[in-house]
């Protein structure tokens, strides 16, 4: 079938596709989404219709096979996100969300953040306070962007380190370590 032909077909049919895929999945949106599918298939696998066919059905027979495999792929969504809902307390660990904990983290990240060589925390506080850009740091602090990402990489990890033994000691003392391999 030539390019012209198929495509006044699928004119002529696309009102009825969509008619099909609303009343399948009661979704204007995710209709158009399937029958955008079910053409796009159609048009890769034209060479399979038999003109003897019925192209209206041939489309639908598509649009259905699209339907399936969407509403299967939802299901899975939908049965993933209730397990996570059902089983919250079983997989998260409540603790860790409590405020306190929350507190003593940023108390530990503070503490640290102090502890770090005045150039590193200036990148701390440029890219994540202020939103600054790897590349504009480079620039304004006249070095290279490996070196940026490397020192970023570097003191973030010693920020981490510092903050899980400040948070596990509960003492400011410990953590300091890092620090000091960090000038």
């Amino acid at each position: 079938m030539d390019a012209v032909t198929f495509e006044q077909l699928c004119q002529r049919h696309r009102q009825a596709l969509m008619a099909y895929a609303y009343t399948c999945s009661r979704d204007l949106n995710m209709a158009e989404d399937i029958v955008q599918e079910a053409l796009l298939i159609a048009l890769r696998k034209r060479e399979h219709y038999f003109p003897d066919a019925d192209f209206g059905a041939w489309l639908i027979a598509i649009a259905r096979n699209v339907w399936f495999r969407e509403r299967d792929r939802r299901r899975i969504a939908d049965r993933a996100s209730r397990y996570i809902h059902d089983h919250a307390d079983e997989l998260f660990d409540a603790q860790t969300y409590e405020p306190m904990t929350w507190e003593h983290e940023r108390s530990a990240l503070r503490q640290c953040l102090n502890k770090l060589a005045d150039s590193d925390r200036s990148l701390i506080v440029a890219h994540f306070t202020t939103g600054e850009k790897y590349q504009d740091i480079a620039v304004r602090m006249q070095r290279t962007l490996s070196w940026v990402k490397v020192r970023m990489f570097r003191v973030r990890a010693a920020l981490l380190g510092c903050v899980n033994k400040t948070m596990g000691s509960n003492n400011s003392h410990h953590g300091q370590e890092e620090m000091d391999g960090m000038s």
